[in-house]
């Protein structure tokens, strides 16, 4: 996949972020979205949780800006640790939405699946920016 498809990839995971950012504050306003506390899952106060997200959205949209401007500098290291990251952490936000619609589902960190699709979206993000880095960055040089 050229820089291109993974800018425009990445692109679509921030918007689905910000959009989840926008949203939750919005729910307050327009009944046609989930209420305000289906989008978190308390165990952050909403001040901090907001600071957060918008600190992770920052980090996104600059590194996917760099991305669509060919300014990442592709590397194997980084191309190994983060999709192994992503991976761990999908799959765990996978178990954490099973369990919550299953045996867990009178927990609200795991009964709260709004949340969770988000965090799957972060994870995604994480793993396509470390297959860039993975398929582009050059192998480690031996020291042999």
């Amino acid at each position: 996949m050229p820089l291109r498809g993974y800018a425009l990839a990445g692109w679509l995971l921030v918007a689905l972020f910000a959009a989840r950012v926008i949203a939750q504050p919005l729910s307050l306003a327009l009944s046609s979205l989930p209420t305000f506390e289906s989008w978190h899952s308390a165990a952050l106060p909403y001040s901090l949780l907001l600071v957060s997200q918008l600190v992770i959205l920052a980090i996104l949209a600059l590194a996917t800006f760099r991305v669509s401007i060919g300014a990442v500098r592709p590397g194997r290291s980084f191309g190994v640790v983060a999709p192994s990251l992503g991976a761990v952490y999908f799959l765990v936000m996978i178990a954490r939405l099973v369990l919550g619609l299953t045996v867990l589902s009178d927990i609200r960190w795991f009964a709260s699946p709004l949340p969770t699709v988000f965090h799957l979206v972060l994870a995604g993000w994480l793993l396509l920016y470390g297959h860039l880095h993975w398929t582009l960055g050059a192998p480690a040089r031996s020291t042999r």
